[in-house]
């Protein structure tokens, strides 16, 4: 049996290099620990957190102070729990759970950051409004500048006392918008000439003033205004409502770190030692904070550890910090670890040339050897016999899955079940001008990296899933500030109601949710939706508008029509196939032959892998694997910009080959004759794919 026997000297090295870890534990030293794809990372940190515990658990108890671990993902979180075992000195958790249990005790520092950010956001509103002379912006709000300031402040408020109209007919084609507002508006010339463009005028005229108005109800102490809120569960601002997202609470975390010297001491007091899994995928802000961290305890002639655990190698996120960390934290030691615990040598090889730096894996087994690396190239309809193929070569079961790694999300929604909402969301103006945010927006096993909309519907399903369950808890499906209130029959007849809901499509059970908000008078219910939808909003219609809002932010008044057929769509979408890509995000696999994107994959290890590649990256990214394997015997030629979409690039070719342990099988989609070079230098040889010669 392959991978079982462990070299000796391969496994002394391997000690060493932890031994330095540990020795840098000892003496305060921070580091960064870099190794490659299998190397047993969390293995390496896990070990460190149990070397802390044994030999300093005594004094970090007797001060009261614990290890903070802070990881990536919430899988990566349980799984590290799982691992190590009990223990209540080290605090698992992700980077914003971590965070926001650091500065949520600090509220009043965080109102006057909050302060800041709404006055932040005013300026700019006012800005644009006002002032802006961008083409573009210029061109959007002309018509309110033309107004003298007398029009214009009559404008201001007769559109603040009517915008429960203005939301309630947003939809509305341009003809019968601007019916709705005509007699009101005849004083104010041309300004609903271009109805986009009043739209814009009228949104930017009521954010402001709900921003004027959250900030006096700050200083009058309000209720509702006295604290500010961050909830995992959403990934975008409601600033006004004092609601802040994964992004701010990054910003105002940071702003706490750099103004208040006493902030940094109580975090460096509490948590002598910090452990930071996935460096490569951290945001820059967060290696930011432990860098003023790191020097202010420095300062005060504190002892801090930070030890940064990861590989850049593994960069596939843009919001990560890659291999800007050393610049943002500087003087740390770096330690690098080869060895690899997960794959055979025939995968190790090639992943080695995929890398091509200054890690170089080998193998921590003697048998090493035995494992399959082909790569084949074929046509777009090759795919299917392709599986076929391997699931008969390599007796694919239920005990032997077979993993096909797909390019784009098209492909994976296609065979995943969901295509239908793939496609919806695509279609939508947010995801064709940013296409690329598709791939972890709305395809992705990290719930925080979901975009605003994606994670809105997600909650929905999650809502109705928990509601189908009979083994669901009840404070799965009830907040449990709304539960500790209910007696055992209010709570009976809340779900009773809540049994009630109904709809083939997403949209029906929507419209069935918000009808029973107005047809019911159980305050509990209406309270559980209010939280549920974390809008300012009791309505289907409000809904819809906050939707095509978030999702058309750009249209002209022509293009309404077009855009509500395809919000439409996209709320007509069987449930089903949400289900299913509800299923997808959760990382729910049950079938023999399972199917990911690239970014998916990261973190996880398969026997068999099937790659699948093709020139289009998507409509921005027509040449994305061609260009790499162009570029790779011409690094150095690269300009700045080339070299950093071909570091990308092979970033994410390194992820996904690294996830086979033993067969790896790459068939491309598309002629590789113009780069074949660059194909041969990483796989070696290649053929054409023909069910005979596999």
């Amino acid at each position: 049996m392959s991978l079982s026997k462990i070299s000796p000297t391969v496994k002394e090295e391997e000690i060493a290099i932890q031994n330095q870890i540990y020795n840098s534990i000892d003496n305060y030293q921070s580091i960064i620990f870099s190794a490659g794809a299998g190397a047993g990372k969390t293995h390496s940190l896990i070990e460190s957190l149990k070397y802390i515990i044994k030999n300093y658990g005594d004094k970090l108890e007797y001060y009261n102070q614990k290890v903070m671990c802070i990881t990536y993902t919430n899988v990566a979180k349980n799984e590290i729990k799982e691992r190590l075992g009990q223990s209540e000195l080290i605090e698992v958790s992700t980077i914003h759970d971590r965070l926001w249990a650091l500065v949520k005790n600090y509220n009043n520092k965080l109102i006057d950051i909050h302060i800041e950010k709404l006055n932040d956001e005013l300026s700019i509103l006012e800005f644009n409004l006002n002032e802006n002379q961008d083409e573009k912006i210029k061109k959007e709000f002309a018509v309110f500048r033309n107004l003298s300031d007398e029009l214009k402040h009559s404008f201001k408020n007769l559109m603040i006392s009517q915008k429960d109209l203005f939301y309630n007919n947003y939809n509305n084609n341009a003809k019968d918008f601007k019916e709705v507002f005509r007699d009101s508006l005849e004083q104010y010339p041309n300004i609903l000439k271009n109805v986009k463009n009043f739209k814009k005028i009228v949104n930017t005229i009521i954010k402001i003033e709900k921003y004027l108005k959250c900030i006096e109800n700050i200083n009058k102490k309000n209720d509702g205004y006295r604290m500010i809120k961050y909830d995992s569960k959403y990934n975008s601002d409601i600033l006004h409502r004092m609601i802040i997202s994964h992004d701010t609470l990054l910003e105002y975390t940071l702003s706490l770190v750099e103004k208040y010297d006493l902030f940094k001491q109580i975090i460096i007091d509490s948590y002598p030692y910090i452990l930071i899994d996935e460096y490569q995928d951290t945001n820059n802000r967060v290696i930011q904070i432990m860098k003023y961290i790191a020097d202010y305890a420095e300062k005060i002639g504190h002892k801090l550890f930070v030890g940064y655990f990861g590989d850049v190698a593994q960069n596939i996120y843009n919001d990560g910090v890659g291999i800007k960390i050393s610049q943002i934290h500087s003087g740390l030691i770096k330690i690098y670890k080869k060895h690899n615990r997960r794959s055979h040598k025939e995968v190790i090889d090639v992943i080695n040339n995929i890398r091509n730096d200054d890690i170089v894996q080998e193998s921590i087994y003697e048998d090493c050897s035995g494992g399959s690396v082909k790569f084949y190239f074929g046509k777009n309809d090759d795919k299917q016999k392709f599986i076929e193929k391997y699931k008969k070569k390599w007796r694919i079961s239920l005990d032997n899955k077979l993993h096909c790694l797909v390019l784009t999300n098209r492909l994976l929604a296609e065979f995943s079940g969901f295509k239908d909402v793939y496609y919806c969301f695509y279609n939508t103006e947010y995801y064709q001008n940013n296409y690329e945010q598709i791939n972890t927006e709305l395809i992705s096993n990290d719930l925080s990296k979901l975009g605003s909309i994606p994670k809105f519907f997600y909650n929905i399903i999650k809502f109705k899933v928990d509601l189908e369950n009979p083994r669901s808890f009840i404070t799965n499906l009830i907040d449990e500030e709304i539960y500790s209130k209910l007696t055992f029959s209010e709570l009976r007849e809340l779900i009773r109601i809540l049994k009630t809901l109904e709809g083939n499509s997403l949209g029906e059970y929507v419209k069935s949710i918000f009808q029973k908000y107005k047809e019911t008078k159980n305050k509990y219910y209406k309270q559980m939706i209010s939280k549920l939808m974390n809008l300012e909003v009791n309505s289907y219609q409000g809904f819809f508008n906050y939707l095509m809002d978030e999702l058309f932010y750009n249209l002209k008044d022509e293009e309404y029509v077009v855009a509500n057929e395809k919000l439409q769509n996209l709320l007509n979408v069987d449930l089903y196939q949400y289900f299913l890509w509800y299923e997808f995000v959760n990382g729910g696999y049950d079938a023999d032959v399972n199917f990911h994107t690239y970014h998916g994959t990261k973190g996880s290890e398969f026997d068999n892998v099937i790659i699948f590649m093709e020139n289009d990256f998507g409509i921005r990214n027509k040449n994305k694997f061609s260009n790499f394997f162009g570029n790779y015997n011409n690094i150095d030629s690269l300009d700045t910009k080339m070299r950093q979409n071909f570091d990308n690039t092979k970033n994410l070719i390194y992820v996904s080959c690294s996830r086979a342990i033993k067969n790896l099988r790459i068939l491309y989609l598309d002629d590789i004759s113009d780069f074949s070079k660059g194909v041969e230098a990483i796989f070696g040889e290649f053929k054409e794919f023909k069910t005979s010669s596999v």
